[in-house]
Parts: structure tokens; C-alpha cells; sequence
């Protein structure tokens, strides 16, 4: 029940502190120029454009430190809240 509760809690926490950075990430996945991947980070492809990769790192460090601070606050790893996070995305998409 409680492993129910905390990934509520993770998905929920994710979707509100990354929302305000869909939309140009959105528009950079529709061109081909970024990927999700099952590490809970975003990937610039080979064809993506610096300024398109200098925003992927930005997104990056942000994911980062709200995974970290999820991850405090539930007792488990970074990545453990990175990986819950590319599955409720891979949901979404």
C-alpha cells in the first residue's frame, strides 16, 4: 500500500514540476531532435541543434534535482524516481 502511495506520489509530483517545460520540449521530440530515454532523461539526437541541446541539458538539471528532492522525501534512489518517471511518460506518449 505504501509502494502504491509513493508512486502516486512520484507520478503526481513529476507531471507538476516538469509541466511547464513541454511545450519546447514537445515541439523538439516532434522534430526529431530529442528522445526520452528509460533513464528518466531527455537525449539530443545526432541532428538536433546546439541551442536545442544547451535546453535538453537545462530539462536535464531540473529533472535531476526534482528527482533527487522526490527521492529524499520518499526514502528511495534518484534513480528509482528517474525510472518511475520515464514510465508514467512512456504512459503519457
Amino acid at each position: 500500500m505504501r509502494s502504491q502511495m509513493r508512486t502516486l506520489l512520484i507520478g503526481s509530483l513529476l507531471a507538476f514540476s516538469l509541466s511547464a517545460m513541454a511545450s519546447p520540449l514537445d515541439d523538439a521530440r516532434n522534430a526529431g531532435h530529442a528522445i526520452e530515454v528509460p533513464t528518466g532523461y531527455v537525449q539530443a539526437t545526432p541532428t538536433a541543434p546546439p541551442e536545442v541541446q544547451a535546453m535538453i541539458a537545462e530539462i536535464n538539471q531540473r529533472r535531476l534535482a526534482a528527482y533527487a528532492q522526490i527521492a529524499k522525501k520518499n526514502g528511495i534512489t534518484t534513480e528509482q524516481v528517474a525510472a518511475e518517471s520515464y514510465r508514467q511518460r512512456s504512459k503519457i506518449n
